[in-house]
């Protein structure tokens, strides 16, 4: 931890990520677009790399075939793209070709980056990357959110351009909620929409579930978990006013941990975990949907997609159930406050010819084809206008349909928030995270014992000594820093 402190304080230097890519072997071919002895004008050629692998990468290249066969075709461009394995493989290689460790690897004209990529290539070499408001116009910018626009400004310049997002949701097995609100009308679906009501209603259904074995005490269900804690404490943190950290005037990182806020946001989770109205088992919060461990969790708005359509009963029999998709839970007296997610697109300067037809591709994948691209890959288009009629019709999946529709209203209204922008922004979350979820196991791990020395619930709670918890957890947050 003692390392990072350092490294904070040349926070000015951030990630050593040059993007310059080279040509691709696998992809959209080339040959989908006019030969230039066909038309009598030289094909100018766009390489474009990504890390989409699977259904992802077979949707975004028939899109790209599409424009090499239509506007590209009109403007003698032909998109040639393929994938790089996953995002590290990418930053890796564009890492390597950075530091001159490779010399057969040439720029590409655009990649798939996030912002923290992006940020220590604008402070080292900005002149490689291309602003988009020397391109696209001032109506070409307003069609697009700009909350996921604003994520892409650095230094005043917008070099990351959206292409699709995803924010976190509220995903319920619908029909277990249901059996639940017809045995408990005192509770009804609004209660999930902030995190005291959220809570109470997650107690409702502890007991309620207890009940069903009255020969066992404080053995009901926990109702919800988290899929991501590093994104509840970033979330939580904005929504009260904290923005965690600052760059001074010499661009150094100034970490602003706000203690009130910190120790709140751990004890809204950390108290109804203990005592089994929350609840983590396996991997993922989705895996314990599917054995009805939880009722439900807050994960990725894309996730929707494999959101299971059967569950394993007490029996373990596997039963059909329904999704149910909620916006992201508020904390009273705070702003609405969600993550958006998902990477932009950046251009990399090369001829002038060629960073104008790069943005006019962009411009085409994301505003004419940008709810084709963002359904077809369960994700979220990157306008601020909402779904029309039309395209609805163009989603199959009504899981997919439901994650859209909500995750849409949510951005349109919440505070959309990006994530950490400094070096070793990866390792603080996943620092963050496995403190947070040890914390969590500890803590659970000690009521239950409680519980099994003969302990009543208030009785347990009470000795778990709640304040103390939430100032070590403050401290160990302190020390991820670097503070």
């Amino acid at each position: 931890m003692g390392q990072r402190k350092a490294r904070f304080a040349a926070a000015a230097c951030m990630v050593s990520i040059s993007l310059m890519l080279g040509a691709c072997k696998s992809g959209v071919p080339a040959d989908s677009a006019p030969k230039a002895a066909e038309t009598g004008q030289e094909e100018l050629k766009l390489v474009f790399w990504h890390y989409y692998n699977d259904a992802q990468k077979q949707y975004l290249d028939r899109l790209i075939k599409e424009y090499n066969e239509t506007e590209g075709a009109g403007k003698h461009v032909v998109v040639e793209a393929s994938s790089q394995g996953s995002i590290g493989d990418l930053t890796n290689k564009i890492d390597l070709a950075l530091n001159g460790s490779t010399n057969d690897v040439e720029m590409a004209n655009m990649s798939l980056a996030y912002r923290d990529m992006i940020v220590g290539v604008v402070n080292k070499h900005g002149e490689r990357l291309v602003d988009a408001g020397d391109y696209l116009s001032e109506e070409d910018l307003a069609w697009y959110n700009q909350a996921y626009l604003d994520e892409g400004y650095i230094g005043g310049k917008l070099y990351i351009l959206p292409l699709v997002k995803s924010t976190e949701l509220l995903l319920m097995n619908q029909t277990r909620l249901d059996q639940f609100l017809d045995a408990n009308p005192r509770y009804s679906a609004d209660g999930m929409s902030d995190w005291d009501s959220l809570e109470q209603m997650a107690q409702g259904y502890f007991e309620w579930t207890d009940s069903a074995t009255p020969d066992v005490d404080g053995d009901g269900s926990p109702f919800i978990g988290l899929d991501n804690l590093a994104n509840y404490f970033i979330a939580m943190n904005h929504a009260m006013g904290s923005d965690i950290y600052h760059y001074d005037q010499d661009g150094s990182l100034v970490v602003d941990l706000n203690e009130e806020y910190i120790r709140r946001l751990f004890l809204n989770y950390y108290i109804p975990f203990t005592k089994g109205y929350y609840g983590a088992s396996g991997k993922y919060r989705s895996d314990d949907i599917k054995q009805s461990v939880l009722a439900g969790y807050v994960g990725s708005s894309s996730s929707v997609l494999y959101f299971p359509d059967e569950v394993a009963d007490r029996d373990g029999n596997m039963v059909p159930v329904e999704i149910g998709v909620y916006k992201y839970p508020v904390l009273s007296g705070s702003r609405e406050t969600a993550i958006q997610q998902g990477a932009g697109v950046v251009v990399f300067n090369r001829s002038q010819e060629e960073n104008q037809a790069s943005m006019d591709f962009i411009r085409w994948l994301t505003v004419d084809k940008g709810f084709e691209l963002a359904s077809s890959m369960s994700y979220m288009p990157v306008d601020h206008e909402p779904m029309t009629q039309d395209q609805e019709k163009l989603i199959e999946s009504p899981k997919v349909l439901k994650g859209i529709e909500v995750g849409l209203k949510q951005s349109s209204t919440y505070q959309m928030l990006y994530g950490f922008d400094f070096e070793d922004s990866y390792d603080v979350r996943t620092d963050l995270n496995d403190c947070f979820s040890t914390f969590l196991k500890e803590g659970r791990a000690e009521f239950v014992g409680y519980l099994d020395q003969g302990m009543t619930m208030e009785e347990a709670a009470q000795a778990m000594a709640y304040d103390s918890k939430a100032e070590a957890f403050y401290e160990q947050v302190n020390e991820i820093f670097g503070q």
